[in-house]
């Protein structure tokens, strides 16, 4: 029988999402994810300065309202928010625009209810010693594969800088191996891609094919992650396959740099 093809494998992929997208859990996810504040540009500055590590972040009212409360002796991070300063009966003037500080949170600073994800870490072993062949492979395309302890919630990195793809190393086997795979993705097609979502997408789509071409089912990590970086509004079918010919060629690569290490190992 023949295999799926890659289209074919990201429509089944575009299903699962939208399933996803139609589930009370998903709809959990989103209510939750509403109470987190965009900030802008200047208080993003600011939180980076105080907590480089900072992924989510909220005041205090908000945390409770999760069901988490602040650590004994976490140090607050200070932003500004805007206060509206009406002028008196008598004053014609519009409206003046002022800010204040206010204190917030990040994720790791307090404990609790664990938020909603919408995705689950891979769970598993490490199948034919997949993890070292991947990590030969990124070097043959110009990376090295490190290990080290990162953000709450981040799995891994592409730093273009250093060529260095970036793993947690406490995550199970098979949630580092994807995690490989998704970073080379970036490192086959993203160098000057300035679409961050259209990136996410991808990387995950590559992953998502290369581990069903493995006999690897990514579907529990890779459907929500994808789901999360599109629109509330998009056509998932029609976002997944305008990238299906970036997908195809990334996850070909991949898969036959594997093959081309697999057949030197056992030619050794």
């Amino acid at each position: 029988m023949a295999a799926p093809s890659k289209h074919h494998l990201l429509e089944d992929l575009a299903e699962e999402i939208t399933a996803l997208r139609e589930s009370a859990h998903w709809q959990h996810y989103l209510a939750c994810q509403a109470r987190f504040h965009r900030y802008s540009p200047r208080n993003v500055l600011l939180i980076s300065m105080q907590r480089p590590d900072a992924t989510q972040v909220a005041g205090f009212s908000t945390w409770k309202s999760l069901g988490r409360n602040i650590k004994r002796g976490e140090k607050a991070i200070a932003i500004l928010a805007p206060v509206i300063r009406k002028g008196s009966h008598d004053d014609e003037q519009e409206p003046r625009i002022g800010f204040r500080w206010v204190h917030v949170f990040d994720v790791t600073q307090t404990e609790g209810e664990a938020l909603p994800s919408p995705v689950a870490l891979l769970d598993g072993q490490d199948p034919s010693c997949l993890e070292a062949q991947l990590s030969d492979l990124a070097v043959t395309l110009g990376f090295r594969v490190a290990y080290e302890e990162l953000a709450t919630g981040v799995n891994g990195e592409l730093r273009w800088a250093t060529s260095l793809i970036v793993v947690a190393p406490h995550n199970p086997p098979l949630q580092r191996i994807k995690t490989i795979v998704h970073e080379l993705g970036h490192a086959l097609l993203h160098q000057h891609q300035g679409d961050r979502r259209r990136a996410e997408m991808e990387a995950e789509s590559v992953a998502f094919v290369v581990l069903k071409a493995l006999t690897i089912d990514s579907r529990p990590y890779s459907t929500g992650y994808v789901a999360s970086w599109l629109g509330d509004h998009d056509d998932v079918s029609a976002a997944l396959l305008s990238c299906c010919a970036n997908v195809h060629a990334a996850s070909s690569t991949i898969l036959e740099g594997l093959l081309h290490i697999q057949a030197n190992h056992d030619a050794a």
